[in-house]
């Protein structure tokens, strides 16, 4: 009787397996990703407006607290 040589066709199909999961979690990273940008797109335009809004330099409660230490 022949033996099955089960090496290059095992090979073939987990290849073709690895590459059909490759390619389905491509296409799920990039609809998320395209969700998510889409909704942050909506927030940065508001923080940088404030960015531009508060330039300089402007001592708070927790720099305060920083130099305090520095000096004990």
């Amino acid at each position: 009787m022949k033996q099955h040589q089960a090496g290059p066709v095992t090979d073939r199909r987990r290849f073709l397996k690895g590459v059909a999961a490759a390619g389905g979690a491509t296409a799920l990273t990039s609809l998320f990703a395209a969700r998510l940008m889409a909704d942050d797109t909506r927030g940065t335009a508001a923080r940088k407006s404030e960015v531009m809004e508060s330039r300089g330099y402007h001592e708070t409660g927790h720099i305060r607290d920083y130099y305090r230490t520095l000096r004990t």
